[in-house]
């Protein structure tokens, strides 16, 4: 896909100084920005790669003085693809995943309320 097309299909829901998340109506996928790269979910594998970002123990992470809690590797669902993260990275993918998915929480509320959404 090119990035003109993607420009016209995707519609960015929540972005951050850090990444973006956007909705294709198209693929029917939510595709993370983050590093500079594009991953695309399903909407119930960003829940679940949501639900393991949320899993990782921050506090354990910040206090730990063991090398072994420096980094989290998370593995996306139903691909190799992996990212390997540290604490700040991972509080700034969260930050991330919590907006979008407030936004689309908030897009479904206005749906079933009959309110019509504003195309980009």
């Amino acid at each position: 896909m090119t990035v003109a097309s993607k420009l016209t299909t995707w519609q960015e829901l929540f972005r951050t100084r850090n990444g973006a998340i956007y909705q294709c109506d198209v693929t029917n996928r939510l595709i993370l920005e983050f590093w500079e790269t594009h991953t695309a979910f399903s909407a119930q594998d960003f829940l679940q790669f949501k639900r393991m970002v949320e899993t990782v123990d921050l506090r354990q992470m910040a206090l730990s003085t063991d090398d072994s809690h420096d980094l989290e590797i998370l593995s996306m669902p139903r691909t190799e693809r992996c990212f390997v993260l540290t604490l700040c990275e991972i509080v700034h993918l969260r930050e991330l995943l919590d907006g979008a998915r407030l936004m689309l929480e908030l897009n479904s509320l206005l749906r079933e309320r009959g309110c019509e959404l504003p195309a980009n």
